[in-house]
């Protein structure tokens, strides 16, 4: 007999990143409706010390968070853990939410063990990262086996199931399947524009200042580069005299990323790791976002959860993206910023002279992200995810 009806399995689930945003609101929606849901997070181990899943979550130790791909054999060996789990909790269906893909394989046998209906959540699509990291000698066929023995078994999964339409079509052709989009999005209960003047004063920033909000870890090596941004900035002070501050938030990776908040003192405030009240309050207090994008055409498939949390606080978006990209795409065709891409130093100092001086072309864009707001609703995607399940629990 089983003991509960839908397991949730995903490498990180700290309360501060992504994988927590999206899961979190699943296992409290599933609830809402009946379902009796859990989840198992693991406990890892990274330069910065241990980290453990939220609260009420099951933890399997212990993982190690580096990039490094001589990790993946440790990892991939620890993920065995979930077994012993899978078969005290007997689910009647088991969500692999991927990144990481590692947890694949023992998810997979522990399933098969107490038959669990398998759905596999891909946020982002890691064997193809990997794939295009990865491409010579050892590294690269390694990659290979990993990556033909995850796909085996998506191909056996009852669903699959992804975050954006790129990705979709992405993934369908790679694994010759269907896939059903499950779109991100955002609890709009809780996100919502605070006052402006209020979160300024509780975060101690200036009312005069133009500021650009950006949260998001920080890193040398990952799908971001502040940099540019901060350049823009910083010229565009220099020549027109006007006070602008990109506003970050986010953990900081390496030294290289605290060199550069170092170095852009004046064009920048950094207030550490917040929690989702902090975000929200910092984001109140900006008047748009970034989303600094780097160029590498691997990552055209998606959209950032910054992009949707932003929106659900009113901010209008400068996008550093590739114009064929799903981002690009959503931001032009609903009128919710300027996007440059990566590389156009132009664009982007223009974009940021644009908002700095232009409060009627702020206004105006504002306007159209609170029109679209109700199109990035979390629910969206919850119920589209709850009917799947049903499906699968009434076989």
């Amino acid at each position: 007999m089983n003991n509960i009806d839908v397991l949730f399995i995903c490498n990180n689930l700290g309360e501060t990143g992504a994988p927590y945003r999206r899961i979190g609101y699943f296992l409290k929606y599933f609830r809402s409706r009946g379902l009796k849901t859990i989840c198992i997070g693991f406990i890892y181990l990274t330069r910065h010390g241990i980290a453990k899943p939220f609260e009420g979550c099951y933890s399997v130790p212990l993982g190690a968070s580096l990039r490094s791909l001589a990790v993946l054999p440790l990892n991939f060996l620890l993920s065995f853990l979930l077994i012993p789990l899978i078969l005290i909790l007997r689910p009647r269906v088991i969500i692999i939410s991927i990144p990481d893909s590692y947890l694949v394989l023992a998810s997979y046998i522990g399933g098969s063990l107490v038959r669990s209906k398998i759905i596999i959540d891909i946020r982002d699509p890691q064997e193809e990262i990997m794939s295009s990291i990865y491409k010579k000698g050892l590294s690269s066929f390694i990659v290979k086996v990993y990556k033909r023995i995850n796909y085996s078994i998506y191909k056996r999964a009852q669903v699959v199931v992804g975050v954006t339409r790129t990705l979709v079509t992405m993934m369908a052709s790679e694994i010759r399947r269907l896939i059903y989009l499950i779109p991100n999005g955002v609890d709009l209960s809780i996100f919502k524009p605070l006052d402006k003047e209020e979160a300024r004063l509780k975060l101690g920033l200036s009312r005069e200042s133009l500021l650009i909000g950006c949260v998001g870890g920080l890193s040398s090596y990952g799908y971001y580069n502040i940099l540019p941004i901060l350049t823009a900035i910083r010229k565009v002070r220099r020549e027109l005299s006007i006070d602008i501050k990109l506003v970050v938030a986010g953990p900081i990776y390496d030294d290289y990323m605290r060199r550069i908040i170092e170095g852009f003192r004046d064009e920048s405030v950094y207030l550490g790791v917040l929690d989702t009240k902090g975000v929200i309050t910092l984001l109140s207090a900006c008047d748009l976002g970034v989303i600094p994008r780097i160029g590498d055409p691997i990552y055209d498939y998606a959209i950032p959860v910054k992009f949707y949390e932003y929106i659900a606080t009113g901010l209008p978006i400068i996008v550093i993206a590739r114009k064929c990209s799903e981002l690009a795409e959503v931001v032009e065709k609903n009128k919710l910023g300027i996007v440059c891409e990566p590389q156009d130093h132009i664009c982007l100092k223009s974009a940021v002279t644009t908002f700095a001086t232009n409060k009627t072309t702020l206004d105006k864009y504002k306007k159209n992200v609170l029109a679209f707001r109700g199109h990035i609703d979390r629910r969206i995607g919850a119920e589209r995810l709850y009917k799947l399940i049903n499906k699968l629990i009434s076989k």
